[in-house]
């Protein structure tokens, strides 16, 4: 104990030997269950939870990935996705692939030009985050979006002309659906959509929801270009339900997450890759 009371931190070392009193497959099995309940993790959380340096952590997840079982992000990793029905809540997407999703907007961000109009989807932290970006900019916009987060993020920017078709709002989520903002978008012709995927395959975007898939086919026909944000931890899945094939989609903008032999898997002629760098 400290003069104060609280417990002498514990050195890599000591963790690390308290850690192998549990056999590495044992360890890596309840690592591999608790990633079933909480899809991903930090590797800084993970090695706080089960008693363990951030170094074990390191190799444990690299092994598990490289059984297929979870996919590496920046500083963690989540659980590749095997049924097809799963949704991630919004909280926990916030704490997935932090540092991907930051700069895969600001590569978005180089897309946008002055007196564009320009389509924001609904439904994911990454189009709240590229929304958030927009209203710092300075230029003259038109802006559409059926999410309230999306809304309230460029609602009093003198300098963009904000559209909300409207619906009803999905409960515990941000997103308008149905009408009246299926007709609206019927009837409109943008410059840019940005959207975003549940789940990416070399064949379709796909989500869980519905009526989400419905909005976001009205948005894709009403784009002149379409760009997908995604990072690659929703790659190489499906979800229940088809949003849109992949030669419907102009630009992929994803992080470096995304293997070159996954990419490879794609049609060509097919959509533009981005890698952002972290």
């Amino acid at each position: 104990m400290t003069d104060d009371g609280h417990p002498v931190p514990a050195d890599d070392t000591a963790i690390d030997l308290a850690a192998e009193e549990m056999l590495p497959a044992e360890r890596r099995q309840h690592l591999i269950d608790w990633f079933r309940d909480n899809n991903a993790g930090s590797s800084q959380d993970i090695a706080r939870i089960f008693g363990i340096s951030a170094s074990t952590v390191r190799r444990d997840l690299d092994l598990l990935a490289s059984d297929g079982i979870v996919r590496r992000t920046h500083g963690g990793a989540v659980l590749i996705r095997s049924r097809s029905t799963f949704e991630p809540s919004t909280e926990m997407s916030r704490r997935t692939a932090v540092e991907e999703k930051r700069v895969i907007v600001a590569e978005a961000l180089r897309l946008i030009e002055p007196e564009q109009s320009i389509l924001i989807d609904t439904g994911s932290v990454v189009c709240h985050l590229l929304a958030d970006a927009i209203a710092t900019l300075e230029m003259p916009l038109t802006v559409i979006s059926n999410d309230l987060h999306v809304a309230k993020a460029l609602t009093y920017r003198p300098n963009i002309h904000l559209f909300v078709p409207g619906g009803a709002c999905r409960d515990g989520s941000f997103s308008l659906l149905g009408e009246p903002g299926i007709s609206f978008l019927r009837d409109i012709r943008c410059d840019l959509l940005f959207m975003s995927a549940a789940a990416v395959d070399e064949v379709c975007l796909s989500e869980t929801h519905l009526e989400l898939v419905h909005l976001k086919r009205a948005m894709i026909a009403a784009a002149a270009k379409v760009v997908l944000m995604a990072d690659s931890s929703r790659f190489m899945s499906r979800a229940l339900h088809r949003s849109a094939t992949i030669d419907e989609i102009d630009m992929i903008i994803t992080d470096e997450g995304l293997s070159a032999e996954d990419i490879a898997r794609f049609p060509a002629p097919g959509p533009e890759f981005r890698l952002a760098r972290l």
